[in-house]
């Protein structure tokens, strides 16, 4: 069974990086891993792949060492332990906006007397049946991670509950929905949203937990740093592919070469 690489980079205080996949790809997922990242991030919120596909790119990071976590569709409970079977490391819950929902994902990803997860036994994350039913459960206890993502701002109003509740580990804040829903989307130098970013910072901590947030930039990178964060996403490949292709045109266009390709989906539209 694998140990996860974040939990240890965060249990030492030190930074955690995870990089987001937008492909439902395992061969992706593997060449990601071998760059040495410590957690790959596959959405089921905003996209989706069928269980098998998941499985697969799950076992593709576990083979590079390399943890695996899931945005969950929350579905129901079974799409909280079923990545987790798969030998998912992480999971990620989209929305969380009060403590009762809070303590639901938990109870759902948790096994007694933290949660009610039901067990199974042999799967991915017991390396098919190998290990004994108590190497398991403190495996599982100790080496797997939740994050609750917090990106409404009525969360926000019961974030000392929910810091206080047991059985998670990380604090994320979505900045995207959250600015978004505060008037000002995109704008992540907005003076509300960091008030907000800062406060959670501060409660986080206060109660044992780790703060988590994209790090769209390196310099906005360094300001969440030096405020606590230490769980950090970035980079997306969907991202890397339109900028890598985007130089290729500028850099062949250079040398007379022209392109018909198609306009962007966003061009022509009206304000």
């Amino acid at each position: 069974m694998n140990n996860s690489r974040v939990l240890d980079k965060l249990r030492r205080g030190e930074p955690a990086l995870c990089v987001k996949t937008g492909f439902n790809e395992p061969g992706i997922v593997e060449l990601i891993g071998t760059f040495g990242f410590d957690c790959i991030w596959l959405c089921q919120e905003h996209m989706w792949a069928n269980p098998q596909t998941l499985a697969s790119q799950v076992l593709a990071a576990r083979a590079t060492g390399t943890d695996a976590m899931v945005r969950i569709d929350k579905s129901g409970p079974s799409s909280a332990f079923r990545p987790l079977e798969m030998g998912a490391q992480g999971l990620m819950v989209p929305h969380i906006r009060s403590v009762e929902e809070a303590k639901t994902w938990i109870d759902a990803m948790r096994f007694p007397p933290l949660g009610n997860r039901g067990l199974d036994g042999v799967n991915a994350d017991t390396d098919w049946g190998s290990c004994t039913l108590a190497e398991y459960l403190k495996h599982a206890s100790k080496e797997t991670f939740l994050l609750l993502q917090l990106e409404d701002p009525v969360a926000f109003q019961h974030l000392g509950a929910i810091a206080d509740l047991d059985g998670f580990d990380v604090i994320f804040v979505g900045i995207g929905d959250l600015s978004l829903r505060l008037g000002c989307p995109g704008d992540f130098q907005n003076e509300e949203l960091w008030e907000i970013v800062e406060h959670v910072a501060k409660v986080a901590i206060q109660h044992g937990k780790t703060p988590g947030i994209p790090g769209i930039s390196p310099a906005f990178t360094k300001r969440v740093l030096d405020l606590g964060y230490r769980f950090i996403t970035s980079g997306a490949d969907l991202r890397f592919i339109r900028q890598g292709y985007t130089q290729l045109q500028e850099d062949f266009g250079e040398l007379g070469f022209t392109f018909a390709g198609a306009k962007s989906a966003c061009e022509g539209r009206a304000d």
